[in-house]
């Protein structure tokens, strides 16, 4: 194996090592204190890595039904929090920043925030609709993270998720992620973090699409000097009063609702052959108003990102937000790893794949019994065979 990685989420670190002998010795320790096939044995660590790759090789989601071995019991095991998680991986991101602090200087750097859905498919929005009296506690907990909102055909609802990005020259990142409540106000929690940000990186502007687009939430932005573009909800006034053309124009003043204001840019172009009209608002000065558009492009960024990590992330059926939270930022942790140092060498689900890999051989290197985990766990892997012959 030419490099391993070893990601320890709940500490909220990635250490990298290429001295395979300590790896090596590593694992064995782990493994002789973790595994073992006793009738009676509590699913491991080691275990529960074997049933994840499974599951998430065959594209099978890890839910609550009880069949043997119960997926679920694999989620018991993180004894950890919605809050704890995020706090981890933020305090990883300022380590990241910190540590480049001196070439981030050297280039541009803007700032994403958007927001993500994961599907939810359950039942618990049915039932509090039609028999909220019959709500368990339990189940009212769950449903402050269940978003009506269905992002695909066949959803019941969804799970809501905050997250920020960093964009420099050809490399993304993901700094910060925040599982949203139902009708939580987040907009403080944005310039805090914006705040925060600003201490470690000088970046050039932050980049918010049209449901950000709050008179209020602009105030607080000009009041921080936090640079930005935000696109804005075109309006009637804005049609009527203004129009849209070749030339871009901007209109300062211009009043977002009962309670802010700031400098309207509107213009037109032509996208994939389409005319399309623009409005943003910003708090930023250009000599060619069309920049603003030009740099709007960045956000797509976190589009990207979005569109990747959904291709590697662990399906989970469950109403726990916790275990999701854990799979929404596994996928993340493994694409900031992707992007550090591989992405110009393979693909991102092959990164993922060639992890995964390396876990299961060095954990089946040290185990008595090879069959056993494959007839225990009933894992049909297509590439077990291979495996097996690197041992």
């Amino acid at each position: 194996m030419s490099c391993l990685r070893r990601f320890n989420f709940l500490k909220g670190k990635v250490i990298a090592t290429a001295n395979t002998t300590y790896l090596d010795k590593y694992v064995e320790s782990f493994i002789s204190k973790n595994v073992s096939n006793a009738k009676n044995v509590t699913y491991s660590t080691a275990v529960i890595l074997l049933v994840l790759l499974a599951a998430s090789y065959g594209s099978f989601s890890i839910n609550s039904k009880a069949i043997s071995p119960d997926p679920d019991t694999i989620f018991y095991r993180i004894d950890t929090s919605i809050r704890t998680m995020g706090n981890q991986f933020w305090m990883q991101s300022l380590d990241f920043l910190r540590q480049r602090r001196a070439k981030l200087k050297k280039v541009k750097c803007y700032i994403i925030v958007d927001e993500t859905y994961d599907s939810y498919t359950g039942k618990l929005l049915r039932k509090e609709k039609r028999h909220k009296d019959k709500l368990t506690q339990e189940e009212k907990f769950l449903l402050k993270y269940v978003h009506k909102y269905k992002p695909k055909e066949g959803d019941t609802g969804s799970y809501k998720y905050l997250v920020f990005a960093i964009v420099y020259g050809n490399t993304r990142r993901v700094l910060r992620v925040k599982a949203l409540r139902r009708k939580e106000r987040y907009k403080d929690f944005i310039v805090t973090t914006l705040i925060e940000l600003k201490k470690e990186v000088n970046y050039e502007c932050v980049l918010f699409d049209r449901g950000f687009y709050d008179g209020s939430f602009v105030e607080k932005l000009k009041k921080h000097k936090i640079p930005f573009i935000l696109r804005a909800k075109i309006s009637k006034t804005m049609k009527k009063e203004y129009g849209f053309y070749k030339n871009w124009k901007c209109y300062t003043d211009f009043p977002i609702g009962t309670n802010g204001e700031g400098n309207l840019i509107l213009g037109a172009d032509y996208t994939g052959g389409k005319r399309m009209k623009w409005a943003f608002i910003t708090n930023l000065k250009f000599e060619n108003w069309f920049k603003v558009r030009e740099l709007y492009k960045k956000r797509w960024n976190i589009e990207n990102i979005f569109k990747a990590t959904d291709g590697i992330q662990l399906r989970a059926q469950t109403n726990n937000p916790t275990t999701r939270m854990f799979c929404v930022c596994l996928s993340f942790l493994f694409y900031n790893a992707w992007q550090a140092k591989h992405k110009k060498k393979i693909t991102l689900l092959n990164f993922v794949m060639r992890i995964l890999e390396s876990f299961l051989a060095l954990i089946i290197k040290t185990a008595e019994n090879i069959d056993f985990f494959r007839d225990k766990l009933r894992l049909n892997l297509p590439f077990w065979d291979r495996i097996i012959e690197t041992i």
